[in-house]
């Protein structure tokens, strides 16, 4: 079979962003940049812009310019993408900075409206955001099908748990009070045990993977976390969950170092209690 042609690509300050190869039928990157992001670990820094302030409401909210990478390296300019659990959109405004179409699925509809506050304030058109639970409103989603999946779930528990126990404080300073976790606001807290939770996403995921074309990819952001005394890797809970879909095929396992995270000291002098400062992204393919 003959191979296609490869051109050089520029960016738009007219320097080579290297070849690209007619052949590649997975994404548009040149063959320097697809080197680029094979990297197990993204230590790319992400600033906190595109309205980072409203959007931190949310308190599980990811950089949009990092879902744009994402979707840079996982699909071709114009293809569809989806968000079952979309939150205040960092996947659909990096699906628009991609030049990707997307369409989400949000269970409160407070996220919507700062999605779409976003939009506006950003001067962008707002993508598709559909009102509802994924396990529904996937189900109406009738005769449509995507190019790619990107999500970020909603983490088993942690949108109950307390950012830390008792009193804290910064040297010089008086304690203050306990903080509820950001992430209470999700309020959709129905998952009681890890099973249950691992069972409605499987449930969230086996119905989004009917809609992904062939060949297509299913991404998620999942953290692990420290929960009354034990380390729960979620991401191989969760990994291994996903796995038993059919058709659905592990390909990867990618480390989002998150930079602007900041260390916070836990059990000093008493037990050892990792910051965790990064997130698991699992790479699926529909075979």
């Amino acid at each position: 079979m003959m191979r296609k042609a490869k051109k050089e690509l520029l960016d738009t300050d007219g320097k080579s962003r290297g070849f690209y190869s007619e052949d590649n039928a997975v994404n548009d990157l040149t063959g320097r940049e697809w080197v680029f992001w094979t990297r197990s670990v993204i230590t790319k820094p992400y600033p906190p812009n595109m309205q980072h302030k409203l959007r931190s409401e949310h308190g599980g909210q990811k950089p949009p310019e990092l879902c744009a990478d994402l979707l840079r390296v996982f699909t071709k300019q114009g293809q569809t993408v989806l968000d079952p659990f979309m939150g205040v959109g960092g996947v659909l405004l990096g699906a628009t900075l991609a030049g990707r179409e997307a369409v989400g699925v949000e269970i409160n509809p407070r996220w919507i409206e700062i999605y779409r506050e976003v939009c506006e304030n950003e001067n962008l058109a707002p993508q598709e955001a559909v009102h509802g639970n994924a396990r529904i409103a996937l189900r109406e989603m009738t005769g449509r099908s995507f190019d790619c999946v990107l999500t970020d779930v909603p983490y088993w528990t942690m949108d109950s748990a307390p950012r830390s126990r008792g009193t804290y404080k910064k040297v010089g300073e008086k304690a203050r009070p306990v903080r509820a976790s950001k992430l209470s606001s999700f309020g959709d807290s129905t998952y009681g045990s890890k099973a249950e939770w691992l069972e409605a996403m499987v449930e969230v995921f086996t119905l989004a993977s009917g809609k992904l074309r062939p060949r297509g990819y299913l991404i998620t952001f999942i953290g692990d976390m420290y929960r009354d005394n034990a380390y729960h890797c979620l991401s191989a809970d969760l990994a291994g969950a996903l796995s038993g879909i059919p058709s659905l095929v592990w390909k990867a396992s990618l480390i989002w170092y998150d930079v602007s995270k900041k260390l916070h000291l836990y059990g000093y002098q008493y037990s050892y209690i990792p910051s965790l400062i990064h997130q698991n992204i699992l790479v699926f393919r529909k075979e």
